[in-house]
């Protein structure tokens, strides 16, 4: 990934402009409704525990991206 994709992926984590990743990622390894899928389950019994489970994805999202940030960023200025 590029610095300015990272950037604005962190950006779209800090602005919580993912939750439509979160509900896939919930889905996907969520329990099989058949019916409804996990996310808006979750969503709908127990908000709480979504917007905590929404918080830790993209703080956990988040680290990452910043430790990739600086490590490109390092390198690039090794290079100038």
């Amino acid at each position: 990934m590029k610095i300015e994709e990272i950037k604005e992926r962190i950006r779209v984590l800090e602005n919580n402009e993912n939750e439509e990743e979160y509900d896939e990622m919930l889905d996907e390894c969520g329990l099989d409704t058949s019916v409804y899928p996990a996310s808006m389950v979750l969503k709908k019994v127990d908000e709480i525990a979504y917007r905590c489970g929404f918080s830790d994805y993209n703080d956990s999202e988040l680290c990452e991206l910043q430790e990739e940030l600086e490590e490109l960023e390092e390198v690039k200025e090794d290079g100038k």
